[in-house]
Order: structure tokens, then C-alpha cells, then sequence
């Protein structure tokens, strides 16, 4: 196989081409048209004038944002590249965008000759309206080892409109794909990327397939303004190319372009972005991209081609500007070259049989029928060239110098973020394990409490037992007692022991670890706390008003739940006793709403000073500190409420006194 390039200028000097170079003698012709000017009258009879002069000729073509001739890049021209294959058969195909990049790709893949496969797909599909990642996808499942080159449509950095096209037919929002017949064809892909990782790394918060509605809770266009400038915001998506969002997918580095800004802030990209993705902005590093034609030397050196084609980013020469041509130069060298500048790119990694679409990259295309071509007479050339070349212009160096700079600062920048994200874990691991000594503090501190309850509830019961026992002693003694009174005086001990031994058991249960969330009802867990304290506090003679009025259950843990109701009862408690409050009470209240399940207690001990009530629910922060308080009991309730239980407990004073408020959402598992 052979290719010849032609850059168009008209009818008769396109015939003249033709005939000298007799094309129209080969049966299997593809021509590939890689063109800036984006008009679809004009590809109308450029496609006329071809198939007039080679009737069973095979066209995809594609508007684009620079084209690519030999070793030189082209603007706003038309490039006719005709591959001449002898043993290779050639189809074509377009289709319509459908209401997805998936349809679209299974829109064309209906159309294929189900009896035979192909060896290559070169595709080319609608710059604006194609989710590239899809459809390539989308490609890459009807034949695994399949290798597709090609990308998305480009118009001059316009985003207008781009158009693809084959030898039938224009499509002003279409995909269009030639599909290579040969078993035998040598097929070579490389790529090369040399975009660099830049500024901090952020976390896609909200998005859609490939349009990004937020980025670090901020809205994506806002995140370029902050960063980038409003210049950039305002330019967008056209200067957006250049600083692509690169994402961090375990060790892949994903490039994704801006292809859309809207109205509502969001940016839609070429290929998708997921919610959670790690993201930074990227930048060209020229030294690593021109740095790249000694890699591109030897893979040629081991894998020959007689044609090849090049699909690389319109980023890559925004960046490089005059020194694009510096990637062209080895490859011009090896074979014939063409290609355009894309809005994303096709690649096939034949190594591991993936498909992916690029942003950022040259990606190319090396296509062979000849096994036994000899290539190192040409290689020798290029090294001579290479060495003589003029490499080092005053701006090459200059950008070359800026693009270091800015990938070292990146680098010692990163790890100075990789330190500080180390040293705050550990950091939070430690309070982490002092919180929970902490928790175990709080715990104690209330079991003493709890043990102190325990003893007032066991005290009426343990008088009835005994006063029931005594008096069956003295009966016996007396000999004056009936079976039924002994049976009645039993019972009512069997009774009183049945209730010493269910308080133990709500007290084991109390400060049981909660290992799982657990279905119950706000009002169900305060009951419990009640069940213990309610004798205790009723000794002292502060009345407790409940109105329990939860219908939804909460998924959370009781037990720590009620540790911090305990708390907050207990402190009620000793400030209704430590004020000597006239008629002291303690008003406990649940309710729902819509989305939360509420539990407020309250009493009328006069309420905390405006002084410290911003400072209650600090660590070992106590107004009972001459009564050994420990100042953890609200600390832990809250870390309990909010870090446990994704809930939020406030305080405030009403007339009477004092008011906690705890809220817990039913969406917190």
C-alpha cells in the first residue's frame, strides 16, 4: 500500500494529481479529507469533483482545527490524503446522532456486514454532540481486538458546528467510520501525551455523564474563574481546551476537554466525569512533548509503516505554536503523514486491547500490507536531520523553560499536600483514639451515676421484700395465716424480684457497644433511659412531663443514643437540686418532620449564662467542677449526636431554663 497526500486547491489541478499518480487504476481506494473550511456546500462539491474523476472510490472525511501534511500543520485548507491498498477491502458508514453516543455507535455497528470482520475502524464523529467515551466504548464491544483510530470533528475552535462526511453524504450532527478488511494488515498505534498535572487536586461533587454541574461544592465555570481567571471563564470553551480537567483513576491520568459552557454554570466535556473523581487542571509540558520524537523513532524502528496518520488534540498546537511541527518531523521521515487537529481522540492500545478516547494527545496510526519494508536507511536520515535540526528558537526555550518551572513547583507542591494529608491523618487518628478515651471516661463517669440510680430504684423494692418476707416469718410463728395470704405474699415477692432483675438487665443492655445501626422509634430509646432514672429523680421530688410523638423509626445506635439523653437529664437534674428550684421539672419531647426525628429536653432551672453557653460542648469544660464534673459529658454527647449519629444537637435558653435539641435525619444511614 502506498498513501498520497494532496492539498486541495481546485477541479483541475485535483484531476491532473489523479491521473499522475494514476489512482484511479487501484480498486481499493480510501480517501481520507481533512478539512478547516467548515461549509457543507463546499464539501458537496469537493465530494462531486472526486467521485466524477474515481467513481468507486471510499470517502470519510472531517472538519477540522488544523490539518496535518507531511511534516508541516495547515489552517483553514483541505487535505486530501488517498490511501491505495492492494490487498485490503474497504466499506464506509454514517449515520444521524441519535438521542445517545451509545445509539449512535450501535447505529452504525447495524449497518456492518455481520459475515465478515474488520482489522481497523477509522471514525470521525460529531465534535459537539458526541460523547467520545460512549461511543468509542461503544465501538470497542463489537469486536475486542478491533483497533479504531480517528476522533471527534473540530471547527477552527469555533464550537459551532462541525461536519462528517462520507462519499454519499454530509452530516451537519453525524459519525461517519471506513472499516479495513485484511487479516494480514501490520497495524501500529502510539501516542503521546505530555500534559502535566497542575494546582490542587479537587473532587468532582456533581455531575452527569460527561457534563460536570460542580466541582469541590462550586460551580464548574466558577472553579476556572477562581483559578484560572475570568478571562478564561468568559473564553470558555475555547480556551478551555488548553487546560483540560485531568482525572486521577487509581494510576491512569484521564485528560478530559471542555467541549460546552451553559447557561447554568455546568461545562460539558468530551468524554464523562464521574461524581467522586480526583481532578486537577493540566498544562503542556513542552519538554516532555518534544522530547517524545526519540521514543516515536524507536517504535518505528521496530514496527515499519507505510502509511501514517496522525489524530492529535487542537490543545497540542494552541500550546506548541510554531514548534508543532518538531512532532512531525520524525514521522514525515518513515512514511507519507496526514491527519487533523481533533476535538478528541480514538485510540486503540493493541498491547492490552483497549479503547479509549483522549484529549491532549497525538495519537497515531501506522498501517502496513508490506512485511518486508526496510526501514533503517530512512532511520539513519532522521537522525542526521534530528542532530541538525534548529531546535532551540528563542520562544521554544522560553516556553520549554516556563513548562519545567511549573512541572517542578506542581511536583514539590504535591508533595508538600501528600505531607500535610499524612500528617493529618495522623493526627486524626490520634483524636480519634483520645476521643475514645474519652468516651470510655464519660462512661464510667455515668455508670457511677447509673449504680447510685440503681441503688434508689433497688431500695423501695428491696423494703417491700423484706416487710413481705418478715411478715410471712411472723404468720408462720403465729400460725395464724392462710394459703391463700402466703400465695398472694409470693407472688408479690416473685414480682418485686422479677423487677430488681430487669433493672440489672437495662443496665448490662445500657452500656452494651452498639456494633450495628439498629431500626427504633426517638421515643422507644428515651423510655428506656426513664425506666432507670425516673425513681432516682422522683426521690428528689422533680416532676418529669413526657409528650412522645415519633411515628418514624430512625436508623442509629440506641445505646449511645441514650448515654447522651442520660447526660443531659442528669445535668438537668443536679441544676434543678444545686438551685433549689421551688418546683423543679424536666420536660422531655419527640416529634417528626418531614426529614428528621427531634427529642428536646428542657426544665425550669433558670437557664446557662449567655457567658458560657458557647462553650459547654467544648472537652473538659465544667460548671461542677467542685463536684468533681468531668467536662466530657456534653463533649462526648455531641461527637455521639454529630460524628456517630450524622445528627446535630443545639442548646438554648427559653424563660424557664435550659434547652437541648437534638435532631436526627432519617436519611443518616
Amino acid at each position: 500500500m502506498r498513501t498520497i497526500n494532496k492539498q486541495y486547491k481546485d477541479y483541475n489541478d485535483l484531476e491532473k494529481f489523479i491521473i499522475s499518480n494514476q489512482i484511479k487504476n487501484h480498486d481499493n481506494i480510501l480517501l481520507q479529507i481533512f478539512t478547516g473550511v467548515c461549509e457543507v456546500k463546499f464539501i458537496e462539491k469537493l465530494l462531486f469533483q472526486v467521485t466524477s474523476l474515481v467513481p468507486h472510490i471510499k470517502i470519510i472525511g472531517s472538519t477540522t482545527s488544523g490539518e496535518i501534511i507531511e511534516d508541516k500543520t495547515i489552517e483553514n485548507s483541505t487535505v486530501l490524503s488517498f490511501s491505495l491498498f492492494e490487498k485490503t477491502r474497504i466499506e464506509t458508514y454514517y449515520t444521524e446522532v441519535g438521542e445517545t453516543s451509545f445509539q449512535t455507535a450501535q447505529k452504525l455497528i447495524s449497518q456492518f456486514n455481520k459475515n465478515s470482520f474488520p482489522k481497523v475502524a477509522i471514525s470521525f464523529a460529531d465534535g459537539l454532540h458526541v460523547n467520545g467515551e460512549e461511543f468509542i466504548n461503544t465501538l470497542g464491544r463489537y469486536k475486542d481486538d478491533l483497533v479504531i483510530a480517528g476522533g471527534l470533528a473540530g471547527d477552527n475552535t469555533e464550537f459551532k458546528q462541525t461536519l462528517t462526511f462520507t462519499q454519499e453524504k454530509v452530516l451537519t450532527s453525524g459519525a461517519v467510520i471506513a472499516l479495513l478488511f485484511n487479516d494480514d494488515l501490520i497495524v501500529t498505534t502510539t501516542a503521546s501525551f505530555g500534559w502535566e498535572n497542575v494546582g490542587k487536586t479537587m473532587t468532582i461533587t456533581k455531575s452527569d455523564t460527561n457534563r460536570v454541574y460542580e466541582i469541590d461544592g462550586v460551580q464548574a465555570v466558577d472553579i476556572y474563574a477562581k483559578y484560572l481567571g475570568e478571562d478564561i471563564a468568559k473564553n470558555l470553551p475555547k480556551i478551555g481546551a488548553e487546560f483540560p480537567l485531568i482525572i486521577k483513576r487509581k494510576d491512569l491520568r484521564i485528560p478530559r476537554a471542555i467541549m460546552a459552557k451553559h447557561d447554568d454554570g455546568s461545562l460539558t466535556f468530551a468524554g464523562n466525569i464521574n461524581i467522586g473523581d480526583k481532578v486537577t487542571f493540566g498544562y503542556g509540558n513542552i519538554e516532555t512533548i518534544l522530547s517524545y520524537s526519540n521514543t516515536i523513532k524507536d517504535t518505528l524502528y521496530d514496527n515499519s509503516s507505510e502509511s501514517i496518520f496522525i489524530y492529535s488534540c487542537m490543545a497540542r498546537k494552541a500550546l506548541l505554536q510554531e514548534s508543532i511541527n518538531l512532532e512531525l518531523l520524525p514521522l514525515s521521515k518513515i512514511a507519507n503523514i496526514s491527519g487533523f487537529f481533533t476535538y478528541g481522540e480514538f485510540y486503540s492500545n493493541t498491547s492490552t486491547q483497549t479503547k479509549e478516547l483522549l484529549n491532549q494527545t497525538m495519537t497515531i496510526l501506522g498501517l502496513q500490507e508490506n512485511t518486508h519494508l526496510d526501514t533503517h536507511k530512512k532511520l539513519s536520515s532522521i537522525n542526521d536531520e534530528l542532530v541538525t535540526k534548529d531546535r532551540r528558537k528563542s520562544n521554544s526555550l522560553t516556553l520549554k523553560a516556563l513548562s519545567h518551572l511549573i512541572s517542578q513547583t506542581s511536583l514539590e507542591l504535591e508533595e508538600i499536600n501528600m505531607s500535610l494529608e499524612n500528617k493529618v491523618k495522623c493526627e486524626v487518628e490520634k483524636n480519634r483514639e483520645k476521643d475514645k478515651a474519652m468516651l470510655q471516661q464519660s462512661k464510667l463517669a455515668q455508670m457511677g451515676e447509673m449504680i447510685a440510680m440503681i441503688a434508689h430504684q433497688w431500695r423501695q423494692p428491696l423494703s417491700a421484700v423484706s416487710a413481705n418476707a418478715n411478715d410471712l416469718i411472723l404468720k408462720i410463728m403465729l400460725d395464724s395465716y392462710d394459703e391463700k395470704y402466703f400465695d398472694e405474699k409470693l407472688k408479690s415477692i416473685t414480682g418485686l424480684s422479677q423487677h430488681l432483675s430487669k433493672t440489672i438487665d437495662d443496665f448490662r443492655g445500657f452500656y452494651k457497644e452498639d456494633k450495628e445501626r439498629v431500626e427504633i422509634l426517638f421515643s422507644d430509646i428515651a423510655i428506656a433511659v426513664l425506666n432507670i432514672v425516673t425513681t432516682s429523680i422522683e426521690n428528689k421530688n422533680i416532676d418529669i412531663n413526657t409528650d412522645f410523638n415519633c411515628h418514624i423509626k430512625i436508623n442509629t445506635y440506641p445505646n449511645e443514643l441514650r448515654q447522651v439523653i442520660l447526660n443531659l437529664i442528669k445535668n438537668a437534674e443536679d441544676i434543678l437540686v444545686e438551685k433549689q428550684v421551688e418546683t423543679p421539672c424536666i420536660n422531655i419531647k419527640t416529634f417528626d418532620d418531614e426529614t428528621n426525628s427531634y427529642l428536646i429536653i428542657s426544665d425550669n432551672g433558670g437557664g446557662i449564662s449567655e457567658g458560657i453557653i458557647t462553650k459547654i460542648f467544648d472537652p473538659y469544660f465544667s460548671t461542677k467542677m467542685k463536684k468533681d464534673g468531668t467536662g466530657l459529658g456534653l463533649y462526648m454527647s455531641k461527637i455521639i449526636i454529630e460524628e456517630h449519629c450524622s445528627g446535630k444537637i443545639d442548646v438554648y435558653n427559653e424563660k424557664d431554663g435550659a434547652v437541648f435539641k437534638i435532631t436526627i435525619p432519617f436519611t443518616s444511614f
